[in-house]
């Protein structure tokens, strides 16, 4: 691929987004808004080169204006949550009462909606973030070659994470780098503090090694060398990401996260669907498909999937509580449907409605279900305006199956990671940590990129 001034850029989006898990998943304030700050960055080069003639914008705004209207929507309430402009009713009452015990009421205290307005600033830049991976990776990603580097560099991010994090399980070591672990100690967390969260990192790259190896193994020849062709996709082109697949695998069984286990599961069919509605896959080599990964996904569960599977056997999530927290989690939305307790103030919020039947030592700083969370900081209309940006890029994507004639694997292994983290969405918080928000971002825009027939509108023109 020739260096132009935009692979050059998508080449530091591909980087930012594969280090992210380093710092702890970029959780901590000064990674997230380290991140954030390169976002913005690399958003005012790709800007100005665009103006500068240097590039061009390969989606025009014809192609994006329906999840970009939602999303900004989104952003522009949680924006509001946090300021006096909406009438007093819509804010919190808690203000009122601040107000009244500070005697404060000659309006030097201004109220809101959210509890914690700082709070829905740093959710509305993170989400901003997240977005601006999405725009960067839309843009960027409409070259093939581009959309192609992406997928092999995220599925080899996750074999290298795989790597680190069986490293220190099996050296004995209990450290995230350099640090003393402090929980999950005896699970592969590889730089990421919640096995969960790994778990589900784990299962995106994953994700992104099947379909690379489906990919492979499509010959490219006829008559002759078709058998050379199919010998040589299988050993060159296709193993090494079986291989690498079955590192990750065995990983995110020794991260013993049920959620993650199952959510892959799942999404791994879906991916075969995807794979094959995109004639990647053919219908016959289906089933044989589903085989032969139940038949690896069995074989590494009994040489690594001991932990997983006696916490599966044994389920009974009611011993960590998430029933009561997601019963009172429904409370607190139906005391405040509309307007919501500001986007990312959950963790204030929810201690207004925490009662006896939840652990006293526990903090529950996250509902471990996004969509009740979404609902309960934005309202109920303010998620069903965010989950509308998210079923349009969805739809897009699976048009894109049906559409296009090449790189269908891109929307493939889009719809594929968005199932993996709605589903874990249920029972955890995933979605939440910021490398695996910009890793689904990123996935998702390529994949929104490359759901277009190039005749639609052009090749980009870069130089």
């Amino acid at each position: 691929m020739t260096m132009t001034a935009s692979t050059l850029l998508f080449r530091l989006l591909l980087a930012l987004v594969v280090l992210a898990p380093v710092p702890f998943a970029a959780q901590r304030p000064w990674a997230w808004s380290l991140m954030g700050v390169t976002i913005g960055l690399l958003l005012l080069l790709w800007g100005a080169l665009v103006l500068t003639g240097r590039a061009r914008a390969a989606m025009p705004m014809s192609r994006l204006w329906f999840p970009a209207v939602p999303f900004l929507l989104v952003l522009c309430w949680a924006v509001l949550q946090t300021t006096g402009l909406v009438p007093a009713g819509w804010q919190h009452p808690l203000w009122g009462e601040a107000a009244r015990a500070l005697n404060a009421m000659n309006g030097s205290m201004v109220g809101s909606i959210s509890l914690d307005p700082s709070m829905t600033v740093t959710a509305v830049l993170r989400l901003a973030t997240y977005g601006g991976v999405f725009w960067l990776a839309v843009q960027l990603g409409r070259e093939r070659a581009r959309a192609r580097e992406a997928l092999v560099t995220l599925a080899t991010a996750g074999i290298a994470y795989a790597v680190y994090g069986l490293a220190v399980r099996f050296g004995g070591w209990e450290y995230i780098l350099w640090y003393p672990k402090w929980a999950y100690h005896g699970d592969v967390t590889a730089t990421f503090v919640n096995r969960n969260a790994y778990g589900a990192y784990a299962g995106i790259g994953l994700l992104c090694c099947v379909a690379l190896f489906v990919h492979g193994l499509r010959p490219t020849g006829t008559g002759d060398r078709r058998a050379f062709d199919l010998a040589e996709a299988l050993l060159v082109r296709a193993l090494p990401y079986l291989a690498g697949g079955l590192v990750i695998g065995t990983a995110l069984l020794l991260s013993h996260s049920r959620g993650a286990f199952l959510a892959t599961g799942v999404s791994l069919l879906v991916l075969i669907v995807a794979l094959v509605k995109g004639r990647i896959l053919r219908p016959g080599a289906a089933f044989p498909a589903v085989v032969a990964l139940l038949v690896v996904g069995l074989s590494s569960v009994i040489i690594s999937g001991d932990g997983t599977v006696d916490r599966l056997w044994r389920m009974n999530i009611d011993q960590e509580g998430r029933p009561d927290l997601m019963r009172q989690t429904l409370v607190a939305i139906g005391d405040a449907p509309w307007t919501g307790y500001g986007l990312g103030a959950f963790l204030p919020a929810f201690r207004l409605y925490r009662d006896s039947t939840l652990a006293d030592t526990v903090v529950y700083d996250f509902a471990h279900n996004v969509h009740l969370e979404l609902a309960m900081d934005l309202g109920l209309p303010g998620a069903l305006v965010f989950y509308a940006a998210i079923i349009a890029v969805a739809a897009v994507c699976a048009a894109g199956l049906v559409r296009r004639r090449r790189d269908q694997i891109h929307p493939a292994v889009a719809l594929a990671a968005m199932t993996l983290l709605g589903l874990h969405g249920l029972v955890d918080f995933s979605a939440q940590m910021p490398a695996i928000g910009a890793t689904l971002a990123l996935l998702l825009g390529i994949g929104y990129a490359q759901s277009w027939n190039t005749a639609e509108h052009g090749r980009s023109a870069d130089w």
